[in-house]
């Protein structure tokens, strides 16, 4: 989001009365209330022992849902360009006693997609869980100064990726009758942000590749989730410069919300995406 646009109600899920756009997908503000009994057994239960790939996992909202997997008891492989990074996360993770491992990735070329995949079952097994979580921005560019170059860089890394990657988990998933893909969107697959018109595009398609999978792999019990959150203090988020820093979401929230989707049992599917807002502007 820009510091010059229309900040959502967090009330109404609309832009406001100057927005240039209505939304065009449906958020999903979901209430939960489980006992406090036994509450985190309940929440875990999908996701204990299970195998989970997690892209762009060395760092913010990646890494945070890579921690809450592996803190769940599932066996996680993180994956990103930045070795470094996915060292210290490993590290990390491992020494709070979970069980991860990582690979260097480039998502935006085919091979390493499914060399990705090919090392998560090589390490684990068959992969249960996959996080689509990598992704780049472009933002500050008016349509007609787009260039197929940038066209071709954020489409590759944020939506021809998690294409790749769900076409090399979905064989096992469906031959299992079990598996879990969550997106890791944006609010700009939501909403119409003017000068993001490539960057938006590219997660308005991660949204509509859930309801694909849904569509046509619903019958073999995979799930499919679009998580979509607003700004977030990650790296690619701060780089919008907030002026009220605080006013910003937390990966680890973000990351929670993750792990609610994907604990939950196998007769629910929260089909439609799950819109994260801060409740004060940060660009205030």
């Amino acid at each position: 989001m820009r510091r010059d646009e229309p900040f959502p109600s967090p009330r109404s899920g609309a832009m406001g009365p100057d927005s240039p756009s209505k939304p065009v997908g449906v958020s999903v503000s979901v209430s939960v209330s489980v006992p406090e009994n036994g509450a985190k057994e309940y929440r875990d239960v999908e996701i204990k022992g299970r195998n989970a790939i997690v892209t762009g996992g060395g760092s913010g909202i990646g890494a945070a849902i890579a921690a809450s997997l592996c803190e769940a008891g599932a066996r996680v492989m993180i994956a990103g360009r930045r070795e470094e990074r996915l060292r210290e996360t490993v590290a990390s993770i491992r020494a709070a006693g979970g069980d991860i491992a990582y690979r260097p990735t480039d998502v935006a070329q085919a091979d390493e997609c499914a060399a990705l995949v090919a090392a998560a079952v090589d390490t684990y097994g068959p992969v249960d869980i996959l996080v689509n979580n990598a992704g780049i921005t472009s933002h500050g560019q008016a349509i007609e100064q787009c260039t197929a170059a940038e066209w071709d860089r954020v489409i590759a890394i944020n939506l021809r990726a998690a294409f790749l990657l769900t076409c090399a988990v979905l064989p096992a998933m469906k031959a299992q009758r079990r598996g879990f893909i969550l997106m890791v969107s944006s609010d700009s697959g939501i909403y119409h942000f003017p000068r993001q018109v490539i960057y938006g595009l590219s997660k308005h398609g991660m949204n509509d590749l859930v309801q694909y999978i849904l569509a046509e792999y619903r019958q073999y019990n995979v799930h499919a989730v679009a998580l979509c959150p607003g700004l977030t203090d990650t790296e690619m988020g701060l780089g919008f410069n907030p002026t009220v820093r605080q006013n910003v979401l937390s990966a680890e929230a973000v990351a929670a919300w993750a792990r609610w989707a994907i604990s939950q049992p196998d007769n629910m599917n929260v089909a439609q995406p799950i819109v994260l807002s801060p409740m004060r502007n940060p660009m205030e």
